[in-house]
């Protein structure tokens, strides 16, 4: 019993100690190319994922990574004709710990996101993830 309410009491603490983003935030952004793979253009990727992050969330981007609290660092790949896959990474600018890591979400060509595979991927994995686990964040 004293095993289950130790680890129970450090399970909570744990919790309440661990990094999160919170509203006032800064990010920057970093693209990151993945060995093996075609990747997208960083510079116009990194532009897609900041009107995100200025759009959808409280959190302001940076352009100095020192000056940041957490980095985003974006991966997207090409797979097939118009199809591209992301990723986003979180990770504290501090102490360079990963703090939150989404699945690779699939990205096609379609009207909604402007015929752009690269913008509904990203979109995909920020909305349907990053935003998902840290609510605080949203506008």
């Amino acid at each position: 019993m004293k095993t289950i309410i130790t680890t129970f009491i450090f399970s909570i603490f744990t919790l309440f100690v661990s990094a999160q983003l919170s509203e006032s935030d800064k990010v920057y952004l970093q693209f990151q190319d993945t060995d093996g793979e075609v990747n997208v253009d960083g510079n116009d990727a990194c532009e897609m994922l900041k009107s995100y992050v200025i759009g959808k969330t409280s959190l302001s981007v940076v352009s100095d990574k020192e000056d940041s609290d957490y980095t985003f660092v974006l991966s997207v790949i090409e797979k097939n004709m118009g199809d591209r896959k992301g990723k986003i990474i979180v990770v504290d600018s501090k102490t360079k710990k990963t703090i939150f890591e989404s699945k690779w979400k699939r990205g096609s060509m379609n009207a909604v996101y402007g015929y752009s595979g690269t913008r509904h991927a990203i979109g995909r994995v920020f909305k349907g993830q990053v935003l998902k686990e840290f609510k605080q964040i949203k506008k």
